[in-house]
């Protein structure tokens, strides 16, 4: 792999660095926006959010697992 291509795999990292700091930020505001819903009928607004940005986070988490994988099959390996 050359430098450029590894240059372009660690910048990468670090933008999954900053967009899952920026999703955590933005559930942080959404929950202090949301109450929650009364009755044992109704989806708990915060448990459905909570699960939402969860969802956001463990795709980010297989994207760098997957970055990974081909840094290490093309030999640079994670930085």
């Amino acid at each position: 792999m050359n430098e450029a291509a590894k240059h372009r795999i660690g910048w990468i990292f670090e933008q999954l660095r900053i967009l899952r700091e920026s999703i955590s930020d933005l559930e942080r505001m959404e929950r202090r926006e949301v109450s929650s819903l009364r009755g044992h009928q109704t989806v708990d607004s915060k448990e459905t959010l909570h699960l939402s940005f969860q969802q956001l986070q463990d795709l980010i988490v297989c994207m760098e697992e997957t970055l990974a994988a081909l840094a290490e099959a093309s030999g640079n390996g994670r930085r």
